[in-house]
């Protein structure tokens, strides 16, 4: 604040436990309570006040040149002064002039008040307080109270009301009173620990880490907005500590570590959406044209009416095909037409799904898909055979039949050759029905390996969770029906089919995550 003290005289300051004679005031130096000619009144505000009047009838008794000495600048003291009356509620300001450094104002029970600030070369500045109205001495010792705290110095002994030991009258000059080494308010630590705080708020937002939400953020966000918001509140114009561009730093970091933040969701948000929709079409479909195999297992079906499809897995032992394009009608009659076709053993249906067998013991499985129900699943593979002990047990009884009756050992070797024909048989089916489990247990693996290489990739697995359980499953199922597989009672050609697919398995296993 632009004032004229610096071009006033300095007065001296009033002995220590003295007071000024009467022809020492007349002779020092005063700051008059007039504006000089041709310059008006201002306000801290800019608005042009009306020059102020001498205080009339006071209430000050002589002899106390000063209420206050300050070891602040004039100009420091003048502006705490100015906020204290436009900030309180006791006070209200009529007028203030720059250029004497006087004010006038009046409290709400009537006392009117005069107060001027008096440069005091080195000490700092001087007050002198005049007041009219009852209750004048208990409003200054309020106003004085209220500008020692603002200052920032320990409260001085009451100079008008009960608290004063003498009086005006013969009182010592009062002591300069120093503002403390922090100044007239001292740095909001709120607000520099915002600071901190919203900086490793930033800084967080660059880590890289997975499943990026919005919900995330938000919570994020919600200790360095508490710290920017209480340091603004706290750093106030009326508050009792400063600080309060900091604080607003504060604010403007929080806002850009949550712009940061929701950029990069927005990012991972796409990114998983994209990798799901690459693994989705992985893992569909294909309608394209296909070829009804000739293989005696697919003539066992009927040929669907849809031509588009992709065929999932064909051999002797084994066939499944995807049929696109298939309604709720065409997939009804598909599953009547299997039925004629002989598929009535031990048959279960739904709407949706048809599994049974024939005859032969050839089982087959019809079902819509879940997702896409457009598309039909159809699977076929030869009969599992079980042991069949009767065949050794009867060969057995017709050995002993031989040598208890005497029969022609011709007819028992014709016995023996019947068995090992249906011994032969047996090993055949059994084979063929190995091969089967051997050969979806790998078309299995090519699709497990799949899913896992896009699941792993993705950064939103959470989205990926249902598939993951489904497929978990799926590979428990196999692994188990893989493991009941007896090593020990395969053919030296199924074990060596046995280790083939396996190895290839075990392959394809290793490249997950690669």
């Amino acid at each position: 604040m632009t004032t004229p003290f610096d071009q006033q005289p300095q007065p001296v300051p009033p002995s220590e436990g003295t007071n000024d004679a009467p022809e020492d005031r007349a002779n020092a130096p005063t700051v008059p309570n007039t504006v000089p000619a041709g310059q008006p009144n201002v306000a801290s505000d800019g608005a042009t006040t009306t020059p102020m009047a001498p205080a009339t009838a006071s209430q000050r008794p002589a002899g106390a040149p000063f209420d206050r000495v300050y070891a602040v600048s004039p100009q420091q003291l003048f502006q705490v002064i100015h906020d204290q009356l436009t900030t309180g509620a006791t006070f209200t300001l009529d007028n203030e002039n720059t250029q004497t450094g006087a004010f006038s104002f009046h409290s709400y029970d009537g006392v009117n008040c005069t107060l001027t600030v008096v440069p005091q070369g080195a000490a700092g500045a001087a007050i002198r307080l005049e007041a009219t109205g009852n209750e004048s001495a208990k409003r200054v010792d309020e106003f004085l109270a209220a500008l020692d705290k603002r200052i920032g110095v320990a409260p001085a002994p009451a100079t008008h009301g009960a608290g004063a030991a003498t009086g005006f009258a013969g009182a010592a000059a009062p002591a300069v009173l120093a503002p403390n080494a922090q100044g007239v308010k001292k740095t909001s630590k709120l607000a520099v620990f915002a600071i901190i705080w919203g900086v490793l708020f930033v800084l967080a937002q660059f880590v890289d880490v997975s499943g990026r939400s919005w919900g995330g953020l938000l919570f994020a966000t919600v200790i360095p907005a508490l710290l920017s918001g209480f340091a603004v509140y706290v750093t106030r114009p009326s508050g009792k500590v400063q600080g309060r561009v900091l604080a607003w730093v504060a604010v403007g970091i929080t806002v850009v570590g949550l712009v940061i933040g929701g950029v990069f969701v927005i990012r991972d948000d796409a990114k998983a959406k994209a990798d799901r929709a690459e693994l989705e079409a992985s893992l569909a479909t294909k309608c394209e044209a296909y070829s009804w195999p000739e293989s005696d297992i697919a003539a066992l079906l009927p040929q669907p009416k849809s031509t588009k499809g992709e065929i999932r897995s064909e051999s002797s032992d084994y066939f499944s095909i995807e049929v696109c394009g298939t309604d709720a009608k065409q997939y009804a009659d598909y599953v009547k037409s299997v039925q004629d076709n002989g598929f009535t053993v031990d048959y279960s249906k739904s709407a949706d799904s048809f599994n049974a067998k024939n005859a032969d013991g050839y089982s087959v499985s019809v079902s819509r898909n879940t997702d896409d129900e457009t598309i039909m699943s159809i699977t076929i593979q030869v009969p599992e055979k079980k042991e069949d002990t009767s065949t050794d047990g009867d060969a057995a009884k017709q050995d002993d039949k031989s040598t208890d009756t005497g029969t022609d050992s011709s007819d028992a070797n014709k016995q023996s050759d019947q068995s090992s024909d249906q011994k032969a048989q047996q090993n055949t089916n059994d084979s063929a029905d190995f091969k089967a489990t051997m050969d979806s247990y790998e078309a299995f693996i090519d699709e497990y390996v799949a899913f896992m290489n896009k699941y792993q990739k993705s950064d939103n697995v959470v989205s990926m969770a249902t598939d993951y359980a489904s497929m978990m499953k799926r590979y428990s199922e196999f692994s188990q029906k893989v493991d009941a597989i007896d090593e020990n009672s395969l053919s030296s050609e199924d074990s060596a089919y046995y280790t083939e697919v396996m190895t290839r398995c075990t392959q394809k296993l290793a490249s997950v995550g690669q």
